[in-house]
């Protein structure tokens, strides 16, 4: 980290959910990596740093020199009330939506004529596992921009919050394959379990050619 007569060059680590990088050149925010954003836009990395949950910020000093140049970048005080605007207007809207949370699955009955192009695109992927930072990269928009479209589908009633069941259904809740072990049999010097057919080698016995151990 370097500082010049109050200008500031270096990076500024946030660590949290989605948590991200600030780099500083002359005091000038010229870049902002986040994994809770797709697109590499200063304004969005910083909303989706703000939006997230924030566990402590420190100045990272083995960072030297930011990527680009301050004329590239945006002042400091700009993108803390660009960023700060944005929070207002998702929290203003009739459904506000936790973008790293909150996983959505389409409303039954929507008609997919009645909708538009973007709104046709969020609902084909929204199966009820992906939250809105997940549909922003599978879309490639920015997670600002998808965030408040869901939030308006969600009040629109073209959305619903998905059900724990939905959301995890990949999961082996309910399944009626899954049953009590069943007491294995000695066959061909192998154990085999009944209720999965899959050979299990016996403790002290070797590996046979075919790889399984």
């Amino acid at each position: 980290m370097r500082c010049d007569a109050g200008r500031v060059t270096g990076a500024l680590c946030v660590t949290g959910n989605a948590g991200g990088v600030f780099h500083l050149c002359d005091g000038v925010v010229v870049a902002v990596e986040s994994p809770g954003s797709p697109v590499a836009v200063v304004q969005d990395g910083a909303f989706a740093v703000a939006v997230g949950e924030v566990e402590r910020c420190f100045v990272d000093e083995s960072v030297d020199r930011a990527p680009r140049t301050a004329d590239e970048g945006v002042a400091s005080d700009l993108l803390l009330s660009e960023t700060a605007r944005r929070l207002d207007v998702l929290a203003s809207l009739p459904f506000p939506l936790a973008p790293y949370r909150d996983r959505v699955v389409a409303a039954p009955g929507t008609e997919a004529a009645a909708l538009t192009a973007r709104q046709r695109e969020i609902v084909a992927h929204a199966t009820g596992r992906r939250t809105a930072r997940d549909l922003a990269f599978v879309v490639g928009r920015s997670l600002y921009s998808v965030t408040v479209e869901i939030s308006r589908m969600l009040g629109g009633g073209l959305l619903e919050i998905a059900t724990p069941a939905t959301s995890f259904g990949f999961s082996h809740w309910g399944l009626t394959s899954l049953r009590p072990r069943k007491a294995a049999t000695q066959a061909s010097g192998r154990f085999l379990d009944q209720s999965t057919s899959l050979p299990i080698r016996r403790r002290g016995e070797p590996g046979r050619h075919s790889g399984i151990v």
